[in-house]
């Protein structure tokens, strides 16, 4: 690693290839560092504990490569010096692309990503086939992309989140992602503060999660700790605890934004609609034009609870989308103005000096017989 310069390739073969610390790899913007397999068959990291653990690196492009059998994290992007987390996120300007992380192993702390302290990160077309804890957790990180992720649960693992945001984390950008069946919760956004206490961890601020599909998840979004969240143009189907929830140990609680987003399940699947304590007030959560439709209502909301938020526009309980099983897109057309199918006059409002140019097709989660 010594002698690699900006601009170098590091190529893979096929074959497998073995899990290691990079510490200090360092491209420029103009001239970044790629790490890619060779042929059209991607090389395998055979993980023990972590596979491969980028510290401190810096305008590095890894696509193409298969992390097999990871106890710890498969890919964990660091930007501390140690242990010691720095005052500002460090810079990555990381790309990790159209990678596979498959076979992780029995470890309730296992990730499949980690971002720990980094800035400027983009985890793009990645698919995940079994987790732990979470598929990729972000933790103390800014400007992050998560974009076209691909969940695909293994029936012998937790899977507890989908995607998790913890710390003093912001600007952070979800889009065009699948969340698959099994996963408890598929969004987390905040870390929990004990009994309300608001000083206990900073609040997340500033996150989009746009065009996503939730197939079978527990609960769709968890909204624990943000200021600034916008749940933009999600579909989910069949949600079993609830669409969107507040926990008991939630800490701050504003501008919270849900808009064009289109939920179905069918009767008695859903336990509750949007559960939150008592002590959070309407107005930090937003309605804005939403369709929610099952056959139950309007008779269940006794059993599920109103959508809890102010609601800033009408929202629409009466429309049967007709989700096609297969492509899980409405067939309904007057349906197409919700969800992550929607037909949209705009792309939406985007963070400020997104790097991303255009957003993918939503990605149909795989469904299991």
């Amino acid at each position: 690693l010594a002698e690699v310069k900006p601009g170098d390739e590091i190529i893979f073969p096929a074959g497998f290839h073995v899990a290691q610390v990079i510490n200090g790899l360092q491209g420029t913007r103009e001239k970044p560092i790629f790490i890619r397999s060779r042929d059209r068959i991607p090389a395998a990291v055979a993980c023990d504990g972590d596979g491969w653990v980028f510290r401190r690196c810096k305008h590095v492009v890894v696509e193409n490569i298969m992390f097999l059998s990871p106890r710890g994290a498969a890919v964990v992007i660091d930007g501390r010096d140690g242990e010691v987390a720095p005052e500002q996120p460090w810079p990555a300007e990381f790309t990790l692309r159209s990678c596979t992380i498959n076979g992780a192993r029995v470890n309730t702390e296992q990730d499949a990503v980690r971002l720990q302290s980094v800035t400027n990160v983009r985890i793009d077309q990645v698919q995940v086939e079994g987790w732990n804890d979470a598929a990729v957790e972000i933790v103390n990180s800014r400007r992050v992309l998560v974009r076209g992720l691909m969940m695909v649960p293994n029936n012998t693992l937790t899977q507890n989140v989908g995607i998790k945001v913890l710390g003093d984390s912001g600007l952070i950008s979800v889009t065009g992602c699948a969340f698959n069946k099994t996963i408890r919760t598929g969004v987390q956004v905040g870390t929990p503060c004990p009994g309300g206490d608001v000083k206990f961890a900073p609040a997340v601020d500033q996150i989009r999660i746009d065009r996503c599909i939730f197939d079978g998840v527990g609960t769709g979004v968890s909204i624990v700790n943000v200021r600034d969240l916008v749940l933009s143009r999600a579909t989910l189907i069949n949600p079993t605890d609830a669409v969107y929830a507040i926990p008991e140990d939630a800490g701050t609680i504003s501008k919270v934004l849900v808009e064009k987003c289109l939920a179905f399940w069918v009767p008695g699947a859903l336990a509750k609609f949007s559960p939150h304590p008592e002590r959070i007030l309407p107005p930090s959560v937003t309605l804005s034009d939403n369709l929610w439709y099952s056959i139950e209502l309007p008779v269940a909301w006794e059993v599920l609870g109103a959508p809890f938020g102010f609601q800033s526009a009408a929202q629409l309980t009466t429309l049967d989308p007709g989700i096609d099983t297969t492509t899980l897109r409405p067939r309904n057309g007057e349906a197409l103005r919700y969800g992550a199918h929607s037909i949209a006059a705009t792309q939406g409002k985007r963070l400020p000096d997104d790097p991303v140019d255009s957003d993918p097709a939503p990605v149909a989660p795989t469904r299991q017989p």
